[in-house]
């Protein structure tokens, strides 16, 4: 007797690939790439070299190792509000942009928080590490510098208004002529009055009238005074 044969099929679906590392999930050489050669729009250049605008940025220059955007594991050092952060960022965070940087708030004493640099990127390359601890110098330094400059005292600015200035100097000059002008017709008054030219037509104040002729006699007396010197030499 023949038995029927079954025909016996596999069930077992094939396994998940492995995750690729992160140099893999992230192609870093073509945004590289495309940053170096193409277009980016924190790069800055001058005559003698590149510089990166990136916030991130751990260096300021624009090269491979010193690029936020084309390296997927990167550590920077951050001020915000006179304090300073570690920001790190891993692939594993890439698809959350909002979630991308880890800030690790670091204490102000310059010593512990280099050690919390060592421990926190511990498995990091060390080329991380020491771009990291030389940011951490410059930015400690420069907040004491911004410390004790907040100690000195400051001058203090104050506006010019030049139109108001302009138009002040202007009413004086106004003003000078006027008074020139009413002098000169005070002498000419006093000269026709000792000549004698109105007579007894006008009645004048005898208080200004004889202040003003005690005025003319003290002139008169400085000059003789100044001319008895001159001749006395």
């Amino acid at each position: 007797s023949t038995r029927p044969q079954h025909s016996t099929r596999s069930t077992s679906s094939a396994s998940p690939a492995p995750p690729h590392r992160c140099s893999a999930m992230q192609s870093d050489d073509v945004v590289w790439t495309i940053i170096n050669q193409r277009f980016c729009s924190f790069k800055a250049k001058t005559r003698t070299q590149t510089f990166c605008r990136n916030q991130y940025n751990v260096t300021g220059l624009c090269n491979r190792t010193s690029c936020p955007l084309a390296n997927s594991q990167y550590a920077t050092i951050e001020e915000k509000e006179g304090r300073l952060y570690l920001c790190m960022k891993t692939v594993e965070r890439a698809h959350l942009p909002n979630q991308l940087w880890e800030r690790v708030l670091l204490p102000k004493n310059y010593a512990q928080a280099l050690a919390m640099i060592d421990s926190q990127l511990e498995y990091w390359p060390e080329i991380v590490k020491h771009k990291c601890k030389q940011r951490l110098t410059k930015m400690t330094q420069y907040l004491i510098r911004k410390r004790r400059l907040r100690l000195k005292p400051q001058p203090t600015l104050e506006r010019v208004h030049k139109k108001v200035e302009v138009r002040e100097a202007r009413r004086e000059a106004k003003a000078e002529k006027a008074a020139l002008l009413d002098r000169s017709i005070e002498r000419e008054l006093l000269a026709r009055l000792k000549q004698g030219t109105y007579g007894d037509i006008y009645n004048f104040p005898m208080a200004e009238y004889e202040s003003a002729l005690d005025a003319e006699e003290a002139e008169a007396e400085a000059e003789k005074q100044r001319r008895a010197a001159e001749e006395g030499e």
